[in-house]
């Protein structure tokens, strides 16, 4: 490691979630350009923030990993075709990223009027309300709009959240989510607080299609084992509460979105979470997300490495 690295690197760890005027000043020129945007009107920001996303697409190591599972997912699907919608995810993502800073905001006093929802699923999840519900989702579509969506639905959502490393980073990210009357627990350590924040009646919000690198299951995602978290499924087992996977799409234009879901367990009765249970309920819950996903790839997030853990047997 060269002295340069080195030398960022205990920077990095010295600084790290504290205040102080190495972090102050390294958040400067985002806060400069958080607040030139702010200038803008939302549809200009978005596609300020599409065409960002975009620059995905030119790091060679995402191109690979995203062919790589869009093939899975879609194996009979011309290889041009897949790139097409690769292409519009990475733009996907950084829209994603303007509607949490931007859009959640500026929209806050008639969002409720900016969703739509698919059959049943509004009164499914109006029904889950003060049951202490775990609602998973997955990094598609507006996943940050949908999260907050549920604060709308009477379902007092709490999030587990890393924060940003750099101090004043983080306090411009926690101040732009509390506005959605969301909770925000800590990563570290988030299972008692879900499990008290879920018996006092509310709903904790988890994404499972992320890699994940300590004691996970393998459970087939598009087919190819995947390191899974194992948190959802088991919170769900062990509290007796129902597990709901939802997620919210982008529509045409600014402020339009809809949501779907679909319930997979009713809850009501306390079951051991064992491997094969756990294992069991998030086989359900990625077909949801599967299906989901297919209906409109060019919203997910596909350069996520999701098969970067594997099973020793394959190591």
């Amino acid at each position: 490691m060269s002295r340069l690295r080195a030398f960022r690197k205990r920077l990095r760890r010295r600084w790290k979630n504290k205040p102080g005027p190495i972090p102050w000043l390294l958040f400067q020129p985002t806060r400069l350009m958080l607040a030139l945007l702010h200038l803008f009107p939302t549809s200009w920001i978005l596609a300020v923030g599409g065409a960002g996303g975009r620059l995905a697409w030119l790091f060679s190591r995402r191109r690979r990993v995203g062919r790589f599972q869009i093939e899975k997912a879609f194996p009979d699907m011309p290889a041009k075709e897949r790139d097409r919608i690769l292409k519009q995810a990475c733009s996907s993502l950084g829209k994603s990223a303007v509607e949490a800073m931007f859009c959640a905001g500026r929209l806050r006093d008639e969002m409720a009027k900016c969703f739509r929802y698919e059959d049943d699923a509004e009164r499914v999840l109006r029904n889950a309300a003060g049951q202490g519900a775990v609602l998973v989702q997955a990094h598609f579509g507006s996943f940050e709009i949908g999260g907050a969506a549920m604060s709308f639905l009477g379902l007092d959502p709490a999030f587990p959240m890393r924060a940003p490393n750099n101090y004043y980073m983080a306090q411009y990210v926690v101040k732009a989510r509390e506005g959605w009357g969301v909770t925000l627990l800590p990563k570290r350590g988030a299972v008692r607080p879900m499990m008290k924040h879920m018996r006092a009646g509310g709903a904790v919000v988890l994404a499972t299609d992320q890699n994940a690198h300590q004691g996970p299951l393998f459970v087939p995602w598009f087919g190819y084992l995947a390191a899974t978290e194992r948190a959802a499924a088991a919170l769900a087992l062990k509290m007796g509460v129902p597990l709901l996977v939802f997620w919210c799409t982008r529509n045409p234009g600014v402020g339009d979105w809809t949501i779907g879901c679909e319930s997979l367990l009713e809850g009501g009765e306390k079951q051991e979470a064992t491997d094969q249970a756990v294992y069991d309920l998030n086989l359900r819950i990625h077909h949801s997300l599967e299906n989901a996903i297919r209906s409109k790839p060019e919203q997910y997030l596909w350069i996520h490495d999701r098969y970067r853990t594997r099973p020793q047997d394959q190591t």
